[in-house]
């Protein structure tokens, strides 16, 4: 998209081939749409329990190595330690990661930015390559605790065993890189919460970890590990509804998914919609909050959307840029970043505009006919606050 305009002849020469062409309007607003911040609903709160899986792009094997592996590693224990988060079951993969872990003092968003991240750069490092390691952003699924925490330590810790890497349940303790050679007491992993989770088995007639072991021998049936993996319920814009297992369904299109019943898909709900809500990455209502600042100002300064986005110079475009920034960075939420994409300029150029927008927001016919913009949009000054993280 930011280069639209440099291949707006190529793109209509191609079309008319079709017997027709397009404004560049329609394919830049198209292509904004299409092409920035679509994203899935991302809830957190501090305790809320997770289900993250990661998985290398194209499917390749991205913890091949042991190298690979014990770097992964290493990060997860630094990690964990820095963001207060907890571990109750993990296994590393040639081709992908899970985990199950409760929230702490970071989202879990910024723990799994940091890891993946982290590891992608030296992994192309060590392999001297560049681009993508990892299949879009990560995948997480919210956790009802008491209907699905044993289950979901289950299928994590089986994992090397139904992808046969490992032959029986005997050897399954001495898979190393998975949380059940801690739990069995095999080796000993210092940022993992063996603890809790033998806990849940801690009978007075029978040790907790021949119970622990004995419940991972009870098969699963395939519906169950579906669940497992996709959830039961999606929250998104069309409120709560059933996953579908089609394969070929697109599962993660902007919706929130749930692990548990109806009423805990609720009482998720009800945070999502209440006061004091917490950060989530549903977008649409601010895609089209969006849309009405940038239809405002192109028709306040008299410029059009396509000038705006361009590289004119001139005291009403500038004034125009500047209050979008403004507006989209204070008001919206967006990163400094999203805007200079948004407006096809340079991130300190950006923060320019930013300052110069706050300034002729002060202005009182301006800043009235913000309010009203936010009114109009459903979208209020300060409400939506992504990056920043509250405490449940």
């Amino acid at each position: 998209m930011r280069h639209l305009q440099n291949y707006y002849p190529l793109v209509n020469r191609l079309l008319s081939r079709l017997f027709f062409t397009l404004p560049l309007e329609i394919l830049s607003n198209y292509a904004y749409t299409h092409s920035t911040m679509g994203r899935q609903i991302r809830p957190d709160w501090e305790g809320a329990l997770h289900h993250v899986m990661a998985r290398g792009i194209d499917g390749r094997a991205v913890f091949n190595s042991t190298l690979d592996r014990s770097d992964l590693y290493q990060r997860l224990s630094k990690l964990v330690a820095i963001t207060g988060i907890r571990v109750y079951a993990w296994v590393i993969m040639p081709n992908h990661l899970h985990l199950l872990v409760r929230t702490g003092s970071k989202p879990v968003s910024t723990f799994m930015h940091r890891l993946l991240t982290g590891y992608a750069v030296c992994y192309n490092r060590r392999e001297d390559r560049s681009g993508h390691v990892f299949q879009g952003r990560f995948k997480s699924i919210l956790v009802h605790e008491e209907e699905y925490f044993l289950q979901l330590v289950k299928y994590i810790h089986c994992n090397p065993l139904k992808a046969g890497i490992v032959d029986n349940y005997e050897s399954l303790p001495y898979y190393n890189w998975s949380g059940h050679a801690s739990l069995m007491g095999v080796k000993y992993t210092s940022w993992q919460d063996v603890d809790f989770v033998l806990s849940k088995f801690d009978i007075q007639d029978i040790k907790p970890r021949q119970k622990y072991l004995k419940f991972i021998k009870e098969e699963m049936s395939d519906k169950e590990t579906l669940k497992l993996i996709w959830g039961n319920y999606s929250i998104g814009r069309a409120g709560i509804t059933a996953v579908s297992y089609d394969e070929d369904a697109d599962k993660w299109n902007r919706c929130c998914k749930i692990l548990g019943s109806r009423e805990f898909a609720l009482d998720v709900m009800k945070r999502l919609k209440g006061p004091g809500s917490w950060p989530c990455r549903e977008r649409q209502n601010i895609h089209d909050a969006i849309e009405t600042v940038l239809d405002w100002a192109a028709e306040k300064w008299g410029v059009s959307l396509n000038t705006i986005r361009g590289n004119h110079r001139t005291s009403e475009l500038s004034n125009a840029r500047a209050v979008i920034a403004w507006v989209c960075w204070k008001q919206l939420g967006l990163s400094k970043t999203e805007c200079a994409k948004l407006l096809h300029k340079s991130r300190s150029g950006i923060s320019k505009a930013i300052c110069r927008g706050s300034l002729l927001a002060e202005d009182s016919t301006i800043s009235n006919e913000i309010s009203l913009l936010s009114v109009a949009s459903d979208v209020r000054p300060h409400q939506i606050q992504w990056g920043r993280f509250r405490k449940s």
